[in-house]
């Protein structure tokens, strides 16, 4: 977060996490401290606990690593970034379906752990 704070010096910066126990505020107020320290500049937003829409992305990623990355050999970045873009174009054309969402909702921000 110092890296990201030092890149960007002049900006609000808004952090999403999901709800690992890093993430949180601990017995310290490290992110309270982190962010006076920088002018108060960050916003800290916790994904809900049951954050589907994150799995789904999750999932898409585990796809392009297993079918692309683990075994696949770029020659450069540029070869890499070619890979995954065509990669995206095959999904997108013949293999994306909607996703069913399971999760009905409930109010969120009474479970919401402080930022």
């Amino acid at each position: 977060m110092e890296a990201v704070a030092l890149q960007h010096p002049d900006r609000p910066i808004i952090v999403i996490w999901d709800n690992l126990n890093i993430h949180h505020e601990g017995k310290d107020a490290r992110w309270t401290r982190f962010n006076e320290r920088h002018g108060g500049r960050f916003q800290f937003v916790h994904t809900p606990i049951h954050a589907s829409w994150l799995n789904q992305v999750e999932l898409w990623f585990g796809k392009l690593q297993r079918r692309l990355i683990r075994r696949g050999v770029s020659q450069s970045l540029e070869d890499l970034d070619r890979q995954v873009l065509a990669f995206i174009a095959h999904h997108n054309a013949l293999e994306a379906r909607p996703y069913a969402w399971t999760f009905t909702g409930y109010p969120l921000r009474e479970q919401a752990p402080a930022a």
